[in-house]
């Protein structure tokens, strides 16, 4: 994964349990304490993050990658990749259809970028299936954040639910989504 993750893990955790909690997990991650955003850097070392993080913080590495998909939603995103998530769209449904069109323009900036795909199938006036394919294992509780997340960013709240796979027999996850407030699909 590409820096940017890392260090937007550390800035994350320095925000909500200091630089010390931050020192200790590089330490017990055998990481370096800072991140340069454009560098690629092997998916051990974001895992060993997560690892040490759950170590040194005390709770569960899914509560954790939870809280960092909330965080991506809806600070780093925003501050990072504000033009381009604008013309994503302007709600929750919107940019969630266009997630794959986003990464492709980031490709350019990241050449050696892999990212998940994303496909979206509304169920209702309120609610939307989020069929998510990437592959990293390990991630869904960060998909579960970044969704909440983004319904936070619109405005829109978010409840996500989580089948453990698809019932198509391919092999990908699914979200439900149901947005419960103005903004629906």
């Amino acid at each position: 994964m590409y820096g940017l993750i890392n260090e937007a893990m550390r800035r994350h955790v320095v925000e909500n349990a200091g630089p010390a909690a931050w020192s200790s997990i590089a330490l017990r991650a055998e990481t370096s304490q800072t991140f340069a955003a454009l560098h690629y850097y092997d998916d051990s070392v974001t895992y060993a993050l997560v690892g040490a993080a759950s170590e040194v913080l005390d709770a569960p590495a899914e509560d954790l990658l939870r809280g960092f998909g909330h965080y991506w939603s809806t600070r780093v995103g925003p501050e990072s990749y504000g033009d381009i998530l604008g013309a994503t769209g302007t709600d929750v449904a919107s940019v969630l259809r266009n997630l794959d069109e986003m990464h492709a323009r980031l490709q350019s900036l990241y050449p050696e970028l892999r990212p998940p795909s994303f496909d979206v199938v509304e169920t209702g006036e309120d609610g939307l299936d989020v069929h998510y394919r990437s592959e990293r294992a390990g991630l869904v509780p960060f998909v579960v954040g970044l969704l909440e997340g983004l319904g936070d960013l619109y405005g829109t709240p978010a409840a996500v639910t989580h089948d453990a796979v698809a019932s198509d027999g391919t092999d990908h996850e699914v979200f439900h989504v149901r947005l419960t407030a103005s903004g629906a699909p």
